[in-house]
């Protein structure tokens, strides 16, 4: 626990009064939280390469007052914030790499980088998060304890940096942790707010099949790999329908088979790549065995030999009932636009999951789909785009956080 001193001279302001007080903040500075989206959308940087994202960052942070800002990595950023109550700290997390994509909207503010876009939405989340940090730094005498600002690099690509700044030591003292992502499938005004699963796992898996070649007007004189892979890719299914809990969510997917090279000539080996995800640590952690076994069986009944490469990928995000249950009170009583919509969890996957293994937290979904304006793409989309009238609620929601959480 890492408590601040109360600060006897301010007399604190009721959660109501906090947030009419965001509110109002967050609708003067809106159209500079927009521009700082706009900016980090023309100009995206890969994974690991966020150099110029970071700097941008790291100037607009310096230039607000009671603001700590350093770099637990070289593309990574930590603001600190202490404030003048007694409470908690509370980590509020924003991811800022985009995605290997060529943008194809037409708009003033499209990807000026070639095969670099943000298709996702992090410039957004890394906007909404240095407005949150700019109106905390405001209420500064009524912010209750330590509140830390992550801006996170490389969540797109696996070993992801939330791990790195986990090793980095930012989340020593941290009491509890969010993060908030813009929805394409959620209208804007809606936030969801799950207990317990919200985003599944990821692993990857490759399995590499041995028989024995040879030319295909003698099929007989062969080991053929490739219907022995057939018959795997089928049988794998087998991992979901016949030995996982029905109760329980895993999804297994091949998703690429590599093999052969002529007409006439059936291979010596080929090569299965696929996907796995679930929501469960304890499904998770017995689908290895499941694989190998069932692509084992099937190999070794006809002459051949398989090999097993199994990644882990991240972990499921999995939010804490307490700190859901706060931030679905953020959203009843800071954010009176925004209305509390019900969604299952997702079996998208990402990094966030790194700071829950230290301290509880949640996992919240900010709405920025509009039909009105056009903006219906899903993520990933080269025409990806959200509605910035979500900045304004995740501004609101990162605002508001600290005093609820410390409620």
């Amino acid at each position: 626990m890492s408590d601040r001193t109360m600060n006897a001279s301010s007399t604190p302001l009721s959660l109501s009064a906090i947030a009419e007080t965001v509110d109002a903040q967050s609708q003067r500075q809106h159209a500079e939280v927009v521009a700082w989206r706009r900016h980090m959308h023309r100009h995206p940087e890969l994974s690991f390469k966020e150099v110029d994202t970071a700097n941008f960052l790291e100037r607009e942070l310096a230039a607000i007052d009671g603001i700590e800002v350093s770099r637990p990595t070289p593309t990574s950023l930590l603001a600190r914030l202490a404030g003048g109550r007694q409470g908690r700290t509370l980590a509020m997390r924003a991811d800022i790499d985009a995605l290997p994509l060529q943008d194809q909207k037409s708009c003033d503010y499209a990807s000026g980088n070639a095969n670099v876009m943000h298709a996702c939405g992090h410039d957004g989340h890394a906007a909404m998060l240095l407005g949150a940090a700019r109106i905390l730094a405001g209420l500064r005498a009524q912010v209750p304890g330590e509140v830390r600002f992550f801006f996170q690099h490389a969540e797109e690509q696996h070993p992801g940096g939330a791990q790195q700044m986990v090793d980095a030591g930012v989340m020593q003292g941290v009491d509890q942790v969010i993060s908030a992502h813009v929805m394409s499938t959620l209208d804007t005004g809606s936030i969801a707010v799950l207990d317990g699963p919200a985003l599944a796992s990821s692993d990857r898996f490759v399995l590499r099949l041995r028989g024995r070649g040879g030319h295909a007007a003698n099929p007989d004189r062969c080991i053929d790999p490739i219907m022995i892979g057939a018959q795997i890719v089928g049988n794998l299914q087998a991992v979901v329908s016949r030995n996982t809990d029905p109760h329980e969510a895993l999804i297994l997917s091949v998703t690429r088979f590599d093999g052969g090279s002529a007409f006439n000539v059936i291979p010596d080996a080929v090569e299965l790549w696929g996907s796995v995800r679930c929501f469960s640590d304890q499904v998770r952690a017995g689908v290895p065995a499941l694989v190998e076994r069932i692509a084992n069986g099937v190999a070794a009944a006809h002459g051949a030999t398989c090999e097993l490469e199994y990644i882990r990928g991240y972990s499921p995000v999995v939010n804490d009932p307490a700190v859901a249950e706060r931030m679905r009170a953020v959203v009843r009583q800071g954010i009176a636009t925004a209305a509390l919509q019900p969604i299952r969890p997702l079996p998208n996957s990402e990094d966030f999951s790194a700071f829950l293994k230290h301290a509880p937290g949640a996992y919240v979904f900010v709405g920025a789909r509009s039909a009105a304006k056009g903006i219906v793409h899903p993520h990933h989309h080269p025409h990806f785009d959200f509605d910035e009238d979500a900045l304004l609620h995740g501004v609101q929601l990162f605002a508001n956080a600290p005093f609820h959480l410390n409620a």
